[in-house]
Protein backbone atom coordinates (compact mmCIF):
# COMPACT_ATOMS: atom_id res chain seq x y z
CA UNK A 1 0.00 0.00 0.00
CA UNK A 2 1.24 3.82 -0.90
CA UNK A 3 0.37 5.74 2.14
CA UNK A 4 -0.09 9.39 3.08
CA UNK A 5 -0.23 10.74 6.38
CA UNK A 6 -1.06 14.35 7.60
CA UNK A 7 -1.20 16.17 11.31
CA UNK A 8 -2.51 19.12 10.80
CA UNK A 9 -2.54 22.21 13.40
CA UNK A 10 -5.31 24.38 13.06
CA UNK A 11 -5.36 28.21 13.72
CA UNK A 12 -9.10 28.25 14.68
CA UNK A 13 -10.35 24.65 16.15
CA UNK A 14 -13.68 25.69 14.36
CA UNK A 15 -12.77 25.10 11.54
CA UNK A 16 -12.36 21.67 11.79
CA UNK A 17 -15.60 19.91 11.35
CA UNK A 18 -15.38 21.70 7.76
CA UNK A 19 -12.15 20.33 7.21
CA UNK A 20 -12.92 16.78 8.09
CA UNK A 21 -15.84 16.40 5.98
CA UNK A 22 -14.02 18.16 2.70
CA UNK A 23 -11.16 15.71 3.25
CA UNK A 24 -13.16 12.98 3.89
CA UNK A 25 -15.15 13.49 0.55
CA UNK A 26 -11.68 14.17 -1.55
CA UNK A 27 -10.24 10.83 -0.36
CA UNK A 28 -13.89 9.24 -1.53
CA UNK A 29 -13.42 10.89 -4.70
CA UNK A 30 -9.51 9.76 -5.33
CA UNK A 31 -10.83 6.32 -4.55
CA UNK A 32 -8.46 5.82 -1.17
CA UNK A 33 -8.29 2.00 -0.35
CA UNK A 34 -8.64 3.05 3.10
CA UNK A 35 -9.43 6.26 4.93
CA UNK A 36 -9.10 7.56 8.72
CA UNK A 37 -9.98 11.82 9.36
CA UNK A 38 -10.90 12.25 12.91
CA UNK A 39 -9.85 14.47 15.68
CA UNK A 40 -6.72 13.76 17.53
CA UNK A 41 -7.10 12.91 21.39
CA UNK A 42 -5.44 13.96 24.62
CA UNK A 43 -2.16 13.25 25.01
CA UNK A 44 -0.65 13.70 21.18
CA UNK A 45 2.74 15.66 21.25
CA UNK A 46 3.39 17.44 18.57
CA UNK A 47 0.13 15.27 16.78
CA UNK A 48 -1.61 18.43 15.38
CA UNK A 49 -5.67 19.25 16.05
CA UNK A 50 -6.25 16.62 13.43
CA UNK A 51 -5.08 13.18 12.09
CA UNK A 52 -5.69 12.10 8.26
CA UNK A 53 -4.20 8.68 6.80
CA UNK A 54 -4.99 7.42 3.33
CA UNK A 55 -4.06 4.34 1.35
CA UNK A 56 -3.90 3.78 -1.98
CA UNK A 57 -3.07 0.94 -4.15
CA UNK A 58 -0.33 2.32 -6.29
CA UNK A 59 1.93 5.69 -5.90
CA UNK A 60 0.60 7.21 -9.03
CA UNK A 61 -2.72 7.37 -7.00
CA UNK A 62 -1.41 8.82 -3.57
CA UNK A 63 0.60 11.40 -5.71
CA UNK A 64 -2.75 12.80 -7.56
CA UNK A 65 -4.49 13.05 -4.19
CA UNK A 66 -1.46 14.62 -2.52
CA UNK A 67 -1.62 17.21 -5.08
CA UNK A 68 -5.28 17.26 -4.88
CA UNK A 69 -4.80 18.06 -0.65
CA UNK A 70 -2.13 20.65 -1.33
CA UNK A 71 -4.96 23.33 -1.70
CA UNK A 72 -6.90 22.65 1.58
CA UNK A 73 -3.59 22.54 3.76
CA UNK A 74 -2.86 26.00 2.66
CA UNK A 75 -6.13 27.89 3.79
CA UNK A 76 -5.88 30.02 6.30
CA UNK A 77 -7.02 27.98 9.16
CA UNK A 78 -4.51 25.91 8.84
CA UNK A 79 -1.36 26.62 10.89
CA UNK A 80 0.97 23.83 10.26
CA UNK A 81 1.18 19.92 8.81
CA UNK A 82 3.89 17.97 9.49
CA UNK A 83 3.54 14.60 7.33
CA UNK A 84 4.99 11.49 5.28
CA UNK A 85 4.41 9.87 2.23
CA UNK A 86 5.45 6.35 2.24
CA UNK A 87 4.61 2.51 1.20
CA UNK A 88 4.15 -0.16 3.64
CA UNK A 89 7.04 -1.29 5.66
CA UNK A 90 7.99 -5.06 5.82
CA UNK A 91 6.41 -7.08 8.00
CA UNK A 92 3.51 -5.79 10.07
CA UNK A 93 0.36 -7.21 11.45
CA UNK A 94 -2.92 -6.22 10.05
CA UNK A 95 -6.89 -7.25 9.91
CA UNK A 96 -10.49 -7.37 11.13
CA UNK A 97 -9.15 -7.80 14.76
CA UNK A 98 -10.98 -4.62 15.82
CA UNK A 99 -13.83 -2.83 14.56
CA UNK A 100 -12.99 -0.06 16.61
CA UNK A 101 -10.38 1.01 18.78
CA UNK A 102 -7.10 3.65 18.58
CA UNK A 103 -4.93 4.06 16.20
CA UNK A 104 -1.29 5.53 16.74
CA UNK A 105 1.08 7.09 14.56
CA UNK A 106 4.62 8.14 15.87
CA UNK A 107 6.84 10.43 13.26
CA UNK A 108 10.11 10.32 13.94
CA UNK A 109 13.87 11.35 12.08
CA UNK A 110 16.75 9.43 12.28
CA UNK A 111 20.60 11.32 12.08
CA UNK A 112 21.94 12.21 9.33
CA UNK A 113 24.54 10.06 8.48
CA UNK A 114 24.03 7.39 11.01
CA UNK A 115 25.58 3.72 10.49
CA UNK A 116 22.84 1.87 8.49
CA UNK A 117 23.93 -1.07 10.49
CA UNK A 118 22.22 1.04 13.34
CA UNK A 119 19.45 1.97 11.48
CA UNK A 120 18.58 -1.63 10.96
CA UNK A 121 18.76 -3.15 14.18
CA UNK A 122 16.68 0.31 15.37
CA UNK A 123 14.30 -0.90 13.04
CA UNK A 124 14.31 -4.65 14.34
CA UNK A 125 13.81 -3.69 17.58
CA UNK A 126 10.77 -1.94 17.09
CA UNK A 127 9.67 -4.87 15.07
CA UNK A 128 9.72 -6.47 17.67
CA UNK A 129 7.64 -4.62 19.94
CA UNK A 130 4.19 -6.09 19.69
CA UNK A 131 5.86 -9.69 20.48
CA UNK A 132 6.47 -8.41 24.13
CA UNK A 133 3.48 -5.83 24.14
CA UNK A 134 0.24 -7.62 23.18
CA UNK A 135 -1.68 -4.58 23.83
CA UNK A 136 -0.38 -3.64 20.28
CA UNK A 137 -2.79 -4.98 17.90
CA UNK A 138 -1.93 -4.25 14.65
CA UNK A 139 1.33 -2.44 13.56
CA UNK A 140 3.57 -1.58 10.79
CA UNK A 141 6.84 0.26 10.71
CA UNK A 142 7.94 2.42 7.32
CA UNK A 143 10.78 4.13 5.77
CA UNK A 144 9.31 7.96 4.83
CA UNK A 145 9.70 8.56 1.01
CA UNK A 146 8.91 12.12 1.18
CA UNK A 147 8.12 14.56 4.30
CA UNK A 148 7.05 17.92 5.25
CA UNK A 149 6.92 19.52 8.34
CA UNK A 150 9.51 20.51 11.37
CA UNK A 151 11.63 17.67 10.51
CA UNK A 152 12.88 15.31 8.08
CA UNK A 153 11.24 12.66 9.12
CA UNK A 154 12.59 9.49 8.13
CA UNK A 155 10.23 6.60 10.26
CA UNK A 156 6.66 6.21 10.18
CA UNK A 157 5.52 3.95 13.17
CA UNK A 158 1.93 2.61 13.45
CA UNK A 159 0.22 0.81 15.85
CA UNK A 160 -3.61 -0.34 16.82
CA UNK A 161 -5.24 -0.60 20.26
CA UNK A 162 -8.30 -1.80 21.58
CA UNK A 163 -8.65 1.77 23.54
CA UNK A 164 -6.43 4.73 24.95
CA UNK A 165 -5.16 2.58 27.62
CA UNK A 166 -3.80 -0.09 25.84
CA UNK A 167 -1.50 2.91 24.06
CA UNK A 168 -0.72 4.80 27.60
CA UNK A 169 0.00 1.88 29.76
CA UNK A 170 0.84 -1.05 28.28
CA UNK A 171 2.58 0.19 25.66
CA UNK A 172 4.27 3.58 26.94
CA UNK A 173 5.47 1.89 30.34
CA UNK A 174 6.50 -1.99 29.07
CA UNK A 175 9.92 -2.91 30.43
CA UNK A 176 10.98 -3.76 26.79
CA UNK A 177 10.30 0.16 26.05
CA UNK A 178 11.81 1.11 28.61
CA UNK A 179 15.09 -1.61 28.43
CA UNK A 180 15.41 -1.80 24.52
CA UNK A 181 13.76 0.93 22.28
CA UNK A 182 13.71 4.49 24.83
CA UNK A 183 17.82 4.56 24.39
CA UNK A 184 17.45 5.06 20.92
CA UNK A 185 15.49 8.68 21.59
CA UNK A 186 17.55 9.46 24.58
CA UNK A 187 20.16 12.30 24.14
CA UNK A 188 21.87 11.00 27.21
CA UNK A 189 22.83 8.01 26.42
CA UNK A 190 25.54 7.19 23.48
CA UNK A 191 22.87 4.86 21.28
CA UNK A 192 20.40 8.09 20.73
CA UNK A 193 20.74 7.96 16.98
CA UNK A 194 16.70 9.78 16.84
CA UNK A 195 15.99 13.74 16.96
CA UNK A 196 14.42 14.51 20.24
CA UNK A 197 11.54 16.47 18.16
CA UNK A 198 8.51 13.83 17.48
CA UNK A 199 5.15 13.83 16.47
CA UNK A 200 3.32 11.16 18.47
CA UNK A 201 -0.75 11.30 17.13
CA UNK A 202 -3.38 9.26 17.98
CA UNK A 203 -7.25 9.16 17.37
CA UNK A 204 -10.35 6.70 17.25
CA UNK A 205 -10.42 5.20 14.39
CA UNK A 206 -13.97 2.94 12.83
CA UNK A 207 -12.71 -0.22 10.36
CA UNK A 208 -9.23 -1.26 9.88
CA UNK A 209 -6.51 1.49 9.10
CA UNK A 210 -2.82 -0.40 8.70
Amino acid sequence: MYKLTRLVTLTDPASLPVLVDEMRALGAAHAAERMLVAPTLAGSHFGGDLLAHFAFDDAAKRADFDAALAPLLAAPAVASVDGVAYRSGEGGKSGPELANGIYRVLLLSVDEGTDPALVERFEAETRMMPYYIPAIRGWQLSRADEATGARRWTHVWEQEYADAGGLMGPYMMHPYHWARIDRWFDPECPDRIVDARLCHSFCGFEGRVI
